[in-house]
Order: C-alpha cells, then structure tokens, then sequence
C-alpha cells in the first residue's frame, strides 16, 4: 500500500467513525456525544450520570460519571492500560515504554525510579525557578501589545521552561524540544487528523535523536535535573535506554499539558466570574483555592480509559476481561453526591473529596505537585500585576475529549 493510499484509508475510516459517532450521538447516546468533542460536555456527562452509575455505550465502552465508581476503578488492580495478556490498546501506542502505557510490574519499578525527581519535598528546590519564569514571562507579555493570546503568550510557555530545567534539557536545545512538543501533544488528544497524527510520530523520532545526545552530555556533566537521577539505573541495569528516552520525552509532555490547561482553563473560570477574580486580586494567598476548584470544575485531563484484566461484577454489571472502561473524570469532578451544587466556579467551597483530575491509585500523576504548584505560583502573580486583565474575545478550544484547554484565549491587560 502506498503512502497515498494509506492517508486515503485512514480518511475514509475517520469519516467512517464520525458518522457512526453521530448517529450514535443522534439516537441519545450522550458518550458518541462526547467522543464528537463539544464545546461543553458537562450537560452530557449529566446525561450519562442519569443512567446510572455505571453505563453501557454504544460505542463499546462502560462508562461512568461517578466519583465513587472512578475511584475505585482507578485504584483496583483487576483493570489496567493494557490488555491481561500485555499488548497494549491502540490509544497508547505511542507511548509503548513510557509509565503511561505500562501495567505493573514494569510500571511500578519506573515509577519508583523516576519518584526521587518529583518528590513534593524536592519541589522546594524548583519554586525559585517557577516564579522567576513567570516574572519574565510577564515582564514579556507586558512589554508587547495590549491585548494577547494568553495561552501562547504565558499558559504554554511557563510548564515548558519549568520542565527544561527539571528534565535537564541543555539551553541549545530548549527551542527544539518546545516546537517538537507542541507538536507531539496531538497525541494525547484522542483525535487527530491523518497529518497531525504523522507530523507528531515524526516529532517523537526527532525528539528521540535529541535526547540520545542530551543523555550522552548529562552522563560526561551530571546535573541536578531527572536525567542525571537516572542515569546510574541505567549504568547498574535497573533501567534500559529505550526506556530512559521514551520517559523523559512523555511523562513531562502528559505533565506540561495538564498545566497549560490548568492555568488556561483557570484564568478563564476567574475572568468569567468577575467577583471571584476580585476576591483574588484582593487576596493573592487564595490562589491554592482557585488551583483546586478549577481542576474540579473544568478539568484539564477530561477522562482515563482502563482495561478489565479478568470478568469483573461492578455496581450490578458484569465488564469482561478485556472490556474498556471510560473513566469520565470531568463527570466525576461534578458528581452531586459528592460536590454540593457542581456547576457552581466557587474558590471559596469546602474542598470536600480530592478530584481525580490528577487519576487515583498507581497511575496517579507524578507531577500533580509541580502542576499546582505552577499554576498557583501563575495566577497569584498574574492577579498582583496585571488586575485589570480581562477577556477580549471568544477563545478557540482544542479538538479533543481528552484534554480540555483553548488553543486561543484573547486577553487584553490593560
């Protein structure tokens, strides 16, 4: 098969599925609803939530919308991102040795390596770093004209200066690795056209090449950075080099994403609710409370999908060994069973339940603590410096039902 011929099968087969899932969508089914990536898809995981904890879709899936039912998947060893027999399912496949696409025991003992480098109490050390970036990047963004694009502006560029230095990406490479993962992060969306799935395989190739040098400088000068951490695995067999690349390049681009959205899809719940960004503005140590509202009610990492290693009875249902689940994580973030009027953007709410906007149990997000601790560092300091920021025009989302961010937030700052 050529090369023409393939793009021309993949075509057919994505229109093929986009009628499918719109007239799944059609027939009421609220899941083909938010496969179509909608503006707003917290009216249909209301819809999928009135069907009881635990549905069937159309599609093939089980879902749920429930927090109780999300949590205890998520941390239950019976279900997992790979099939019982290890071969992993098609939306993982190009993270193959990454902790992403991994099931214990390989899973556990990279995570355990890479730990050491994200541990909360190591963090300290990186708080500095975050707040001098988002010093210049605000020094930046003031400087220019007054009205900008926040999340090309600010929201996309502060976790990537963050994660160069954690990572240990060297200055001659940071302007590639940013461009190469910009364009890699089509791959955490869910969907993407034929061109934009190629274009990011071959990031993922350009990026492994520059890693490979990275790898070979940090082994000649160790630094205090995830890759120097890493590399004595490496020498005594712990961890092998097609594993070491492939994480350092995923785990900060699963983690990056989740913060650009965070601070994105923060700014824009605040600005909408003028008296709350007051409230900010007023008082800049509230930012931890807009951190955790905002991951529960708009959160950046919309679903988790998990495989049933064995037959498994769940709320009254039997999913089969190798039956998907759709853990619909912004469902979950507001279920009325646990969150008092859900809907509701409210820094000041009891916290209640942790969101699982960050997962549960073995995959839960290495990263969680420098994601918060990023965007709180972001909107504390964007509310000191710029209090008379606010929207300037209708922001463009991404094209995806897994990651939940705008690609365009027009903001004017004076």
């Amino acid at each position: 098969m050529t090369e023409l011929e393939a793009e021309r099968r993949a075509r057919y087969q994505a229109t093929v599925v986009q009628d499918f899932l719109r007239t799944a969508a059609a027939g009421g089914d609220p899941y083909a609803g938010i496969l179509l990536v909608p503006d707003d898809p917290y009216p249909l995981y209301d819809e999928i939530r009135a069907r009881g904890t635990l549905d069937r879709s159309a599609v093939g899936a089980w879902t749920t919308t429930s927090h109780r039912v999300a949590n205890q998947i998520l941390r239950d060893r019976r279900f997992g991102v790979r099939r019982a027999d290890g071969t992993k399912a098609p939306e993982f496949m190009p993270f193959d040795n990454s902790m992403l696409g991994l099931d214990p025991p390989d899973h556990s003992r990279l995570r355990k390596l890479a730990t050491p480098s994200l541990n909360p109490r190591r963090l300290t050390h990186w708080q500095p770093h975050v707040e001098r970036f988002t010093d210049e990047l605000l020094d930046e963004m003031l400087a220019g004209r007054d009205r900008v694009n926040f999340m090309r502006s600010f929201a996309q560029q502060l976790p990537l200066r963050v994660i160069g230095d954690l990572v240990g990406i060297p200055p001659r490479h940071r302007r590639l690795f940013f461009r190469l993962s910009r364009r890699m992060a089509y791959l955490l969306d869910g969907v993407a056209t034929v061109a934009a799935a190629q274009d990011a395989m071959a990031a993922i190739t350009e990026m492994t090449v520059m890693f490979h040098d990275i790898v070979a400088e940090r082994r000649a000068d160790p630094q205090d950075d995830l890759i120097s951490d890493l590399l004595p695995a490496v020498d005594d067999g712990r961890l092998t080099m097609d594993e070491l690349v492939p994480l350092c390049m995923f785990l900060p681009l699963a983690g990056t994403e989740t913060t650009v959205n965070l601070i994105g899809n923060g700014l824009l719940a605040l600005l909408g609710h003028p008296e709350q960004w007051q409230m900010l503005v007023a008082d800049p140590s509230l930012a931890p409370a807009v951190v955790r509202e905002t991951l529960r009610f708009d959160t950046p990492v919309q679903q988790y999908r998990r495989i049933a290693h064995t037959d498994i009875e769940l709320e009254g249902r039997l999913v089969a060994a190798g039956e998907e689940v759709a853990i619909c994580a912004g469902g979950a973030n507001r279920d009325p069973e646990v969150y008092a009027d859900p809907g509701r953007f409210d820094i000041t709410r009891d916290p209640g339940p942790e969101n699982l906007s960050f997962s549960a149990g073995i995959h839960f997000c290495l990263g969680a603590a420098l994601a918060r601790m990023e965007a709180e560092i972001a909107l504390a300091a964007i509310a000191a410096r710029v209090p008379d920021i606010r929207r300037a025009g209708p922001v463009r989302r991404r094209g995806s039902f897994i990651v939940r961010g705008m690609l365009q937030f027009p903001v004017s700052l004076r």
